[in-house]
């Protein structure tokens, strides 16, 4: 009986350590897998679109948007000095300086490509109109930025799977990460967006 009881121990003991939240201090680089539901609040649509991300530390991330049957709808890249996405229905290429208005033509709320970093790496948002809290435990709970009014929120973590909820009164986005793996793959030109042959060249400002 006490060895029946040992090796249940021992099993629900891994199970909790197979459930625990990953902690990304010590990640420089890695891939995620998400799905994320879509509210436009001002044109009252919702929509469901898989996400894939690519991400070094304090440099670049790539996020590749795809229909939930698989067809592209945008890519983009970004780092500390330039923002290029694609927008593959309308035939479209944007780029320019990261900041907080360059994705309205995706997304219809304030947000900085560069923030990418933040949720991800889930670290706290630096800018001076944002407030971060953290949990009991040491997690990053959310984010807030006072003079926007937008809101990010980490929760529902559970080894590498978690959510990512932003939100504002114009749109809000919940991304469901699915898998995550500390290392990015086939890295060369990953990184790098030109515009598609026949496809209009857009300058963001």
């Amino acid at each position: 009986m006490k060895k029946v009881f040992t090796v249940v121990v021992l099993i629900l003991g891994l199970a909790g350590c197979a459930s625990a939240p990953m902690r990304l201090s010590k990640v420089n680089e890695g891939r995620w897998k998400a799905r994320a539901l879509v509210k436009d609040k001002e044109q009252s649509r919702t929509y469901i679109v898989n996400l894939n991300f690519n991400a070094i530390r304090g440099d670049k991330v790539r996020m590749d948007v795809t229909s939930v049957l698989g067809t592209g709808v945008a890519s983009l890249v970004v780092d500390s000095k330039e923002v290029r996405y694609i927008l593959f229905d309308s035939k479209r290429f944007y780029y320019g300086p990261p900041q907080v208005d360059v994705m309205r033509p995706i997304l219809a709320l304030p947000f900085d490509p560069r923030w990418l970093q933040n949720i991800l790496f889930e670290l706290p948002i630096p800018d001076k109109s944002w407030t971060c809290t953290h949990e009991k435990s040491g997690w990053l709970a959310e984010c807030h930025d006072l003079a926007s009014g937008l809101k990010i929120i980490w929760l529902a973590r559970r080894g590498d799977k978690k959510t990512v909820q932003i939100s504002h009164e114009k749109a809000s986005v919940q991304i469901n990460v699915q898998w995550f793996k500390a290392k990015v793959e086939d890295r060369k030109n990953l990184f790098e967006l030109e515009a598609p042959a026949g496809f209009q060249r857009l300058r963001v400002r």
